[in-house]
C-alpha cells in the first residue's frame, strides 16, 4: 500500500512539473508595429529608390514598401567626411531630405527595420545607392541690356553650379514657347524681331549630372523693340574709332585682338556699335554710343566658358 502511495505521489509531481513548463500559446497577440522577426534575412531589401520630387534645396525620396517593415532608415553619403550619415527614419515609404545645396549631386540609401514586442529593432539590407541632383536656383537680375528696332539683348547674373541656360520666346501665332538657344553665357541677343513690338521671354538654368539634365525655375521678362528715327552718317563715329575705344578700355593692343563682330545698330533710338573680339583666353563684348563714343555696356568672359 505504501509502495502504491509513493508511485501515485511521484506521478502527481511529474504531472505538476510538466504543466508548469508548458510553453505559452503560439498565437499571443501583438500590436501591428510589434512584428516578431528573429533575423535580418527575413526583411527584404529596399528596391526602386528614387526621387519623387525635387527643388533647389530639397529632394523627396520614395521606394517600394517592404513587407513586415515597421519603418525605414535613410542615410546620405558625405563626400566631405567620407562616410554614410544617418538622416532619420520614416514610418512610410518616403522621406523628404532638406537643407541641400542647389545644383548639387547627392547619394542616398535606405533599409527597412522591424520592431518586436520588447522594442528591439532588426534591420534588413541596404538598398542600392541612389545618386541624383537638386535643381539649380532661378536666374537673378534678368534685364534688357540693349534693344534696337529688330533686336533685344537680355542679360542676367550667373547661377552657381549651372552648366547653361535656355532662352525661350513666346510665339503668339502658335500659342507656345519657342526655345531660342542653349547657352553657357549670361547674355543673349534676340534678333529678327519687329519694330516697336512687345515680346515675352523666359530663361531657366540647367545642370548636367548623373546622365541627366536638371532644370531650375523659369524667370520671365517682357520687352519692346525700339522705333527711333535714323541718324545721318555724319553724326556717327567710324568703325575704326569705335574699335579703338573698346581696345583702350580693355587694355588690349590692336595686334593682340581678333575682332568677331563690329556692327552699327540702334538701341531705343540711339545708334550704337556692338563690338565683339577675343584676346588671349578672354572674349570681350562692347556696346558703344556711335555719336558720343561713350561705352554703354561691356562684358568679359573666358573663351572656355
Amino acid at each position: 500500500m505504501k509502495k502504491n502511495l509513493k508511485k501515485i505521489l511521484a506521478l502527481s509531481l511529474s504531472l505538476a512539473l510538466a504543466i508548469t513548463f508548458i510553453p505559452a500559446a503560439a498565437d499571443t497577440a501583438y500590436a501591428d508595429d510589434e512584428i516578431r522577426i528573429s533575423n535580418a534575412s527575413q526583411l527584404a531589401k529596399v528596391t526602386n529608390l528614387k526621387a519623387k520630387d525635387r527643388s533647389s534645396d530639397e529632394i523627396e525620396l520614395a521606394w517600394t514598401p517592404v513587407e513586415g517593415a515597421s519603418g525605414y532608415q535613410v542615410s546620405r553619403y558625405s563626400v566631405k567626411d567620407g562616410k554614410w550619415i544617418t538622416l532619420g527614419v520614416s514610418d512610410d515609404n518616403d522621406y523628404e531630405v532638406e537643407c541641400l545645396l542647389s545644383a548639387s549631386v547627392y547619394s542616398f540609401r535606405v533599409r527597412a527595420f522591424a520592431v518586436n514586442a520588447e522594442g528591439q529593432k532588426t534591420y534588413g539590407s541596404w538598398s542600392k545607392t541612389y545618386k541624383t541632383c537638386t535643381r539649380p536656383n532661378e536666374v537673378r537680375q534678368l534685364q534688357v541690356s540693349a534693344k534696337t528696332e529688330n533686336t533685344i539683348t537680355l542679360k542676367w547674373n550667373s547661377v552657381k553650379r549651372a552648366d547653361g541656360y535656355q532662352v525661350y520666346l513666346w510665339d503668339s501665332a502658335s500659342g507656345q514657347w519657342e526655345r531660342l538657344i542653349n547657352t553657357s553665357k549670361t547674355s543673349y541677343k534676340v534678333s529678327g524681331l519687329k519694330k516697336g513690338t512687345s515680346y515675352q521671354f523666359q530663361i531657366r538654368p540647367y545642370r548636367n549630372a548623373v546622365d541627366s539634365r536638371y532644370y531650375g525655375e523659369f524667370e520671365d521678362i517682357s520687352a519692346k523693340t525700339s522705333s527711333g528715327a535714323a541718324a545721318s552718317s555724319s553724326d556717327i563715329l567710324s568703325k575704326s574709332k569705335a574699335q579703338s575705344i573698346a581696345l583702350a578700355d580693355a587694355g588690349v593692343s590692336s595686334s593682340a585682338a581678333k575682332f568677331i563682330r563690329v556692327e552699327l545698330d540702334r538701341d531705343d533710338g540711339t545708334r550704337v556699335y556692338e563690338i565683339e573680339f577675343t584676346a588671349g583666353d578672354l572674349e570681350y563684348e562692347y556696346e558703344i554710343n556711335a555719336a558720343t563714343g561713350k561705352i554703354r555696356d561691356r562684358d568679359v568672359d573666358s573663351i572656355w566658358d
